[in-house]
């Protein structure tokens, strides 16, 4: 029958499926010893980014690839980023728990605040790591430009992410979903809202270099001397 035929379109979706479960699997397992999270996620991101401009040609080499290029810087970034969010976090928490009522509401407001503000000054970071060379300052420096000078899609980002294990926490009836679809779907929405940008700096990148063309599908952009986006 014409509808198994491996070009199909039935087939085709079926395929595209089977990707965004198996990437979606790895990244969550990988995330679990939690210092592997960033480089897993930043994994994640690039695959998503080569299957929305169809460049995808097996994706378990290309996610492992981008998992062991980018480890090292992934995991320092990544380790920022808990630092950073989990402080105001856990003493948001121990200040719920323990002193409750004791604590001005304008306290509490202030460290939910922090946390806020951290997601998203890094909800580009992970995403930029994953198309960009550079170095961890400027990584992060890109990443925080690209927060700032959208916002609505920032925050669209950090929902999207959280999301799926906010609601699996409460209704536990949809982790079969998350476990399938979790992280592979919003990044793959969160992808289709940065891409445009990203190409628009990697032309930039790419005549800072005095390359008229863009490089091979695999090659990050950026380097020191022209890491600056303004």
């Amino acid at each position: 029958m014409k509808i198994f035929n491996p070009d199909s379109p039935f087939m085709t979706v079926l395929s595209r499926i089977a990707d965004f479960i198996i990437i979606n699997v790895f990244t969550l397992v990988l995330c679990i010893p939690v210092i592997t999270g960033g480089a897993a996620i930043t994994a994640g991101y690039y695959v998503m980014l080569k299957i929305r401009r169809d460049e995808d040609s097996g994706i378990v080499k290309m996610y492992f690839k981008s998992f062991k290029e980018n480890f090292k810087q992934a995991t320092i970034i990544w380790l920022i980023m808990l630092v950073a969010m989990g402080v105001p976090a856990y003493l948001l928490g121990v200040v719920r728990a323990n002193f409750g009522e004791a604590v001005p509401t304008a306290a509490k407001v202030l460290l939910a605040a922090a946390v806020l503000l951290c997601a998203f000054l890094f909800s580009m970071t992970l995403p930029v790591l994953s198309r960009f060379n550079n170095t961890v300052s400027g990584t992060i420096k890109t990443g925080i430009y690209l927060a700032i000078t959208n916002p609505p899609r920032s925050f669209l980002i950090i929902i999207m992410t959280v999301a799926p294990f906010y609601l699996t926490y409460n209704f536990m009836v949809l982790l079969p979903i998350v476990v399938m679809f979790g992280f592979s779907l919003p990044a793959f929405l969160a992808v289709c809202l940065y891409n445009k940008q990203f190409k628009k700096l990697e032309g930039d990148a790419n005549e800072a270099q005095g390359i008229a063309e863009p490089g091979s599908e695999d090659e990050h952009i950026f380097s020191d001397e022209n890491s600056k986006v303004d």
